[in-house]
C-alpha cells in the first residue's frame, strides 16, 4: 500500500503532522456544544487528530490501514499519557464497530483516495456506525483542484497521481468530487452542508447529521 510504504520509511514525524488541520480545530466548539463524547477518526494516520481530540477530553478511536502509521500514533499517545484513545488497523469500507456507536466521525484528506464504489461503501459504514443525531465532518478533493485531470485516469473524475512528501514519492488514487456528487453521497443523512473551504478551495468542507 502506498501510505504504508510512506509511513514505514519515516524516521521522525514531520512537524506538519504534529498539529491538527485548521478544519478540525474549527469544529471543536461544535463538538463540545453537541456534548459529543465518542469520536471516530477515520484514516487517522500518525495520530495528530486522535491526540488533539483526546487532549480536549473526547474518547477517540483511530482507524487506519497502515500498520506503520498506527505504530507512530501509538508511541505518540503513550508519550502524551492519553488513556482515552484506542487504535485499530482496518479499512474505511468495513469499520469494526457496532451500529449506532459514535457520536461524531471525522475524516480528513482520506476518503477521496479511493474508487467511487469504495467511497460509497465507506459513507454507508459511517452512517451505520453513527448514532442518531451523530455528526460527520470531512474534507473531500474538489474538481476545482489544479491537479484535476492530471495523471492516469482510472474512472470518471478519478486519477492516479504522484505524491511527494519529505522527498518520498509514490502514486495514489485521487477522486475529485463535484458538489452534486458529494450531496448525493449524503442523501441518507437528515441534514448536510457542502461548501468549498475558504482557506483551501480545492477541497469541499462536509458537515452532515444523521
Amino acid at each position: 500500500m502506498s501510505w504504508e510504504k510512506y509511513y514505514s520509511r519515516l524516521r521522525l514525524l514531520p512537524e506538519r503532522y504534529k498539529r491538527p488541520v485548521p478544519l478540525v480545530a474549527e469544529i471543536l466548539p461544535a463538538l463540545k456544544r453537541r456534548k459529543v463524547r465518542i469520536v471516530l477518526d477515520l484514516g487517522c494516520g500518525a495520530g495528530r487528530h486522535c491526540v488533539f481530540l483526546a487532549s480536549n477530553g473526547f474518547d477517540v478511536l483511530g482507524l487506519d490501514a497502515s500498520e506503520s502509521a498506527l505504530r507512530m500514533a501509538s508511541q505518540w499517545i503513550r508519550m502524551e499519557r492519553l488513556a482515552n484513545v484506542a487504535l485499530v488497523q482496518g479499512s474505511m469500507t468495513d469499520i469494526p464497530s457496532d451500529d449506532d456507536h459514535f457520536e461524531a466521525v471525522i475524516s480528513i484528506s482520506v476518503m477521496h483516495h479511493a474508487l467511487k464504489k469504495d467511497i460509497s461503501r465507506s459513507m454507508a459504514e459511517i452512517h451505520r456506525t453513527l448514532k442518531k443525531d451523530g455528526i460527520f465532518f470531512a474534507n473531500l478533493a474538489s474538481i476545482h483542484d489544479p491537479r484535476y485531470g492530471a495523471g492516469q485516469e482510472v474512472e470518471e473524475n478519478t486519477f492516479r497521481l504522484p505524491e511527494a512528501f519529505e522527498e518520498k514519492r509514490f502514486e495514489e488514487l485521487h477522486h475529485f468530487f463535484t458538489k452534486r456528487e458529494v450531496s448525493e453521497l449524503l442523501t441518507s443523512f437528515a441534514k448536510a452542508d457542502v461548501k468549498l473551504l475558504k482557506n483551501k478551495p480545492n477541497y469541499w468542507k462536509v458537515t452532515a447529521v444523521k
